[in-house]
């Protein structure tokens, strides 16, 4: 990408978007875009993906950014970065979140206003039950989360080089329709949950997160936001909801289990309430009765929460 002049703080309308990442948040945020009458292009490095993609209106462009593949892109003026770790053998999480996005950055248009890049509140290791928000450190104490505060880093710095303006959002977990049908599964089982039942579950239903990517991406005045529901809840709060609105029993969590560090805290986003940025779900009890009335393999739901 070449150099162009100093961004100004004007509102922006994307016309022509790319989405990097068209997984479970890409895929709808690059179709709220196309309802929109906004041209969406999408990268995939699989031949069946691009064909799929095709049919859905979207414009596949076939790129290998793991391995440095980029074809010559078209005039674009948003990206959208919302790339998922691939768990394919021999694939490292810095190949993908760093060369790959390191690839896709240099080979940029000069025409991009806007970098959208999806980061998560795994950049915080914050272990005490605190309230976490943008003003916080981040110091990540897992390779997930140092990954993501790396390429944060890099997106930043490659926007003051070139002038455009990125937006670093830190996503919570992602819950929603067709999400659930694991933990549905344990809880009908009674397989005992892993962690501890006290601690802080950071979520955002996946329309809201769509919500703030869609929102955001005409606005240059936000460059790092948390993307989280302000009703947080405790895991035993969360999954005692589930599980009766699918009808299991209560929860049991097994601490001896948990896997992860630093995963009690409650994170806050400041930097929404400054921007008015509004959430349909933000109650989460209420967002898990939608997931689960609109999942398609969960059965009958409960209506009784």
């Amino acid at each position: 990408m070449t150099d162009s002049s100093a961004c100004t703080d004007s509102p922006h309308s994307p016309q022509h978007v790319l989405v990097a990442g068209c997984g479970y948040l890409g895929s709808r945020a690059a179709a709220t875009w196309a309802q929109q009458d906004v041209r969406v292009s999408v990268l995939t490095r699989k031949s069946d993906k691009a064909e799929q993609l095709s049919t859905e209106g979207f414009h596949p462009i076939l790129a290998d950014l793991g391995a440095g593949e980029l074809p010559q892109l078209p005039q674009i003026d948003t990206v959208l970065w919302s790339v998922g770790f691939d768990r394919t053998p021999g694939v490292s999480r810095e190949t993908i979140w760093i060369d790959g996005l390191q690839t896709l950055l240099t080979n940029l248009p000069a025409t991009v206003q806007r970098f959208l890049y999806v980061s998560s509140t795994g950049v915080y290791s914050q272990s005490d039950g605190s309230d976490v928000s943008e003003s916080d450190p981040a110091e990540p104490n897992t390779d997930s989360g140092r990954c993501c505060l790396q390429a944060e880093r890099i997106v930043l710095r490659h926007g003051a080089k070139f002038g455009f303006r990125p937006t670093i959002f830190r996503m919570a977990g992602l819950y929603g329709p067709d999400r659930l049908l694991r933990r549905a599964a344990d809880l009908r089982e009674g397989t005992a949950l892993s962690g501890s039942p006290d601690n802080f579950l950071n979520l955002i239903h996946i329309d809201d997160a769509v919500t703030a990517v869609r929102r955001l991406a005409g606005s240059s005045d936000v460059s790092l936001i948390n993307v989280v529901n302000s009703g947080t809840l405790t895991r035993s709060e969360y999954y005692a909801a589930l599980a009766q609105l699918v009808d299991a029993p209560a929860p049991q969590f097994d601490e001896t289990k948990a896997t992860t560090r630093g995963n009690n805290k409650r994170v806050i986003s400041e930097v929404a309430t400054t921007a008015g940025l509004e959430y349909r779900y933000d109650n989460v009890r209420n967002g898990l009765h939608h997931s689960v009335t609109h999942s398609s393999d969960l059965g009958t739901a409960s209506t009784d929460l």
